[in-house]
């Protein structure tokens, strides 16, 4: 057995082996994850070869993702696949191993995958799973009356309206904790486009596009994948949700869907429309991996250092040592002026106890510090100042990673 990258005359058995682990009609789809994609290395796909025969492979995907405000570099694990033949001796799990050394070695902070197989084989690897939440509300007959607005929503047109839609999914989501950052070029990139990525719909005003929608339906089921507004022009959405009940109307949706956030200003005008409340739906397939917890943690501490100085109180010198995540400790230390340092460990250091999952949601906001407190999520002994410290520092957000990022 050997681990390594794939050779260039190998990849045509990668391809081979997708189709047979995924989907055997997808053939051209595999090859335009590796020629379409401009941010491609030949490094990014991972083999297991035994008798000369790739028979266990996957992807890293490079990109950069929101924690907070904050960007860390992130390697995302996708097409993860074992020859049939092969499989149950280990191969799959012996790449995923060597895979966060390769991310080590190419200066990743964190790893990530979506996974569609149970998420225990990952666990025993060291994963943990992100919640994130979706909503899903039933749609009402006779519903589709498009309000007055100066808004007009038309279709998408990539070649006019593309730069427009991506410089509005920036702003929109420049704070958004668990977004992906998109480059101009990722949006032309074929992988996105096979994702779908480019909106179904756009709304204008005097010429200016001020927001975006971008859905599906298929068998009465409207999916709603992603949805951008300019933070300054929120009526924008009213126009939207107009424009979706709509169509829904005129397809016979009976149910609307989507993996991001009920409380997002999108769903709360959506629900305005109708009766009843949202069901939140909670999906557990975001899974992570800090493959250097120390340096990850550094990323953060422009962004900390602002939230402490605009904080309504001062705080005194403090350490606090975070949970062990995947073997690795780290200690943050505030000098009790404006400087926030991360290390190693300090044997002065607060201990704050709790489990891998808690720290993920702590980190991403999908819990609060307040929260975590108040539900026992947390043991630390820590003092008032402390807490009121680590309250600043990790507030609550709404965690968004948008449906045509996923790989």
């Amino acid at each position: 057995m050997e681990i390594r990258s794939a050779k260039e005359s190998e990849l045509e058995q990668v391809v081979a082996l997708n189709c047979i682990a995924f989907n055997p009609n997808q053939h051209e789809r595999y090859w335009q994850y590796v020629r379409g994609d401009s941010s491609y290395r030949l490094s990014q796909t991972r083999v297991v070869v035994v008798n000369d025969s790739v028979v266990s492979t996957l992807r890293v995907w490079e990109r950069r993702i929101r924690i907070g405000p904050s960007l860390v570099m992130m390697g995302g694990i996708g097409g993860v696949c074992t020859d049939p033949k092969y499989r149950g001796v280990g191969y799959a799990s012996a790449l995923m191993r060597d895979t966060i050394g390769y991310l080590k070695t190419r200066g990743y902070d964190l790893g990530v995958l979506f996974t569609i197989i149970p998420e225990a084989f990952y666990h025993r690897l060291g994963w943990t799973s992100l919640p994130l939440h979706g909503f899903s509300v039933a749609c009402e007959v006779g519903g589709g009356t498009v309000v007055p607005s100066e808004w007009q929503v038309r279709d998408f047109n990539v070649e006019t309206d593309l730069d427009a839609v991506a410089s509005i999914h920036n702003i929109a989501n420049a704070h958004q904790s668990g977004t992906v950052s998109r480059t101009r070029a990722y949006w032309d990139m074929k992988p996105s486009r096979i994702r779908g990525i480019l909106p179904s719909v756009v709304a204008e005003k005097n010429g200016d596009i001020g927001g975006y929608l971008n859905f599906q339906i298929e068998d009465k089921r409207a999916e709603v994948l992603e949805v951008g507004n300019i933070p300054d022009k929120p009526d924008v959405l009213d126009m939207l949700v107009s424009y979706l009940m709509k169509t829904c109307a005129e397809n016979r949706v009976e149910e609307i869907t989507g993996m991001f956030s009920s409380e997002h200003p999108y769903v709360e005008r959506l629900l305005a429309t109708r009766k009843g409340e949202a069901r939140v739906c909670t999906d557990t397939a975001m899974m992570l991996y800090a493959v250097n917890l120390p340096v990850m943690l550094r990323r953060f501490v422009v962004d900390w250092e602002t939230q402490i100085a605009d904080a309504d109180e001062s705080f005194s010198r403090l350490a606090v040592r975070f949970p062990v995540v995947n073997n690795q400790q780290a200690v943050l230390r505030y000098d009790g002026s404006s400087t926030i340092q991360i290390f190693d460990d300090a044997s002065d250091a607060v201990d704050i106890d709790m489990n891998e999952e808690v720290f993920w949601q702590l980190l991403f906001g999908e819990l609060g510090w307040e929260q975590v407190q108040l539900q026992g999520k947390a043991v630390s002994s820590v003092s008032a100042e402390v807490s009121t410290f680590l309250e600043v520092l990790f507030p609550k957000r709404d965690v968004i990673f948008w449906y045509p990022d996923r790989y």
